[in-house]
């Protein structure tokens, strides 16, 4: 009798409706409980879990609020899970992907074209060269548009290999003809040319290729000094041209005449050339001159760091 009585009052309360404010005071416990719990819980992690802390105890309350009476059984597996988690972040962190050629091309490099291996050249192993590699080397030299490199390729018109002498020869040839025929050209341009504003343009480039004889040592030394008389007797007509004193600077340094230099560039500057793209001038006729002392007012480091080979001449006439 006494089991019937409690199974009908077991029925009675299971039969009961819910509230909803009963329903919403079960939700609000188990919300609180868990967050307790959970912050608990992290307490007690290891120190290598500690920096995760926060994504740990969010995950412990959302999977109890969530799940609610699944059970300690399954908290337990989730909560191995969760750990194994933040281990496997801790082994694999997040990495930025970084582009490489973006990188190098906003930092100013400086690169070898010709590389250690061209050194040796115009050295006493220059006969331990084979001719491939010569020619390959003299092909670098003529391509690259530095100043003496038709010189140097002119020493190999009396190499011991026929076929190194034979391309030197074929490589002079070449530059010295396209240098005429541009001097033809711009010398027909300047006698049917009738406006004054283009025809010192034309002799302004005139000048220029009369100094590529120089400056890439195609003249020889008596030719030099023709071809700088004729240059200065051409600039002479570009007096409000500053790039013409400018190449007018160069032309005295080249002859040693070292305050018609200054003078020049000096000239230059005054009429709107940038003084920063003259500095290097201007320092080497100062060593000329033996003013040590006012070289380093041309090292502009900012300037002169960037070509990382001329960090030892920034170090030597910067700091005095």
């Amino acid at each position: 009798m006494n089991e019937l009585i409690n199974l009908e009052t077991m029925n009675y309360i299971l039969m009961q409706p819910n509230s909803t404010e009963l329903i919403l005071l079960f939700v609000f416990i188990e919300v609180v409980f868990w967050l307790i719990l959970s912050f608990l819980l992290i307490q007690f992690l290891p120190k290598k879990y500690l920096p995760y802390k926060r994504e740990i105890f969010l995950f412990f309350v959302v999977l109890n609020i969530g799940l609610l009476f699944i059970g300690v059984l399954l908290t337990i597996i989730m909560m191995l899970f969760g750990l194994s988690w933040a281990t496997h972040r801790l082994s694999r962190p997040n990495y930025e992907t970084v582009h490489f050629e973006e990188q190098v091309a906003e930092f100013p490099i400086v690169y070898s074209q010709f590389q250690e291996g061209l050194l040796i050249m115009e050295g006493h192993q220059q006969d331990s060269l084979s001719s491939d590699e010569k020619i390959k080397s003299l092909k670098i030299l003529y391509e690259n548009n530095t100043q003496g490199n038709i010189a140097r390729i002119k020493r190999f018109l009396s190499d011991n290999s026929d076929e190194t002498r034979l391309y030197a020869f074929a490589l002079i040839s070449s530059f010295e003809k396209n240098l005429n025929e541009r001097l033809k050209s711009l010398q027909n341009q300047i006698e049917e040319s009738r406006d004054q504003h283009e025809l010192e343009k034309l002799n302004f480039t005139l000048a220029q290729t009369y100094w590529q004889f120089i400056f890439h040592g195609v003249a020889d030394n008596q030719l030099s000094g023709f071809y700088t008389q004729k240059i200065a007797k051409i600039l002479k007509e570009s007096q409000h041209n500053p790039s013409s004193f400018v190449l007018l600077g160069k032309i005295h340094l080249f002859n040693k005449e070292l305050e018609l230099a200054e003078n020049a560039f000096l000239q230059a500057i005054k009429l709107g050339i940038p003084k920063l793209s003259l500095y290097t001038f201007l320092a080497e006729i100062k060593y000329g001159q033996k003013k040590y002392d006012e070289i380093s007012q041309y090292i502009v480091e900012d300037e002169f760091n960037i070509d990382l080979r001329l960090k030892p001449l920034v170090q030597m006439w910067s700091h005095p």
